[in-house]
């Protein structure tokens, strides 16, 4: 499965994107709001479960390398997962390359991703997680037609103490009845 955007390509996961992910996973700024810094062993198991994702049947997790052609290394991932079956409900997340931050691969990639999803995977809503202190993903949220639910308090645990995150969510109608909704 893949897909193209005007600037990006998307595509599943390969054995050989390992030193691509590595490199990512060794930024210490990859880290700032999210786990800690994963091991060679840590980046070498999470490629392995992303390609396991993509023989699920049915699917419940897509993982998708972001790359910016004619280069095919990875410069960020979107992931798309089922988080509440009888809702209808799925989560959206990303990373991106910091050489890559800035310049809207986050967004252009979730937008291309989220409009296949509302149109293809039966999805009543999705859903976006983010550190209280990500200004940038929560603007990405905002630009995804997202709306803030909530505030989690002391919902992560990072580097020994508790933090705050947002909930943002979009609705299958809100979706379709914006500009950035199917076939937009």
């Amino acid at each position: 499965m893949e897909f193209v955007t005007s600037r990006l390509r998307l595509r599943e996961f390969v054995e050989g994107d390992y030193e691509a992910l590595r490199d990512m996973d060794g930024r210490p700024e990859m880290h700032t709001y999210e786990r800690e810094h994963p091991s060679e062993a840590d980046t070498r198991n999470s490629l392995t479960e992303y390609i396991k994702n993509q023989l699920e049947a049915p699917r419940t997790t897509y993982r998708f390398a972001i790359t910016i052609p004619p280069q095919n290394d990875v410069r960020g991932l979107l992931k798309l997962s089922r988080q509440w079956e009888a809702i209808r409900e799925w989560e959206v997340g990303w990373a991106i390359h910091p050489d890559e931050w800035g310049r809207g691969v986050a967004t252009e990639a979730a937008l291309k991703v989220m409009d296949w999803a509302f149109t293809e995977l039966d999805i009543h809503r999705i859903v976006a997680f983010c550190h209280a202190d990500n200004t940038a993903s929560v603007r990405v949220m905002e630009k995804l037609g997202m709306h803030q639910d909530g505030r989690l308090r002391e919902t992560r645990w990072l580097r020994g103490q508790w933090w705050d995150e947002y909930v943002y969510s979009v609705l299958e109608r809100e979706w379709k009845n914006s500009a950035n909704g199917v076939g937009s």
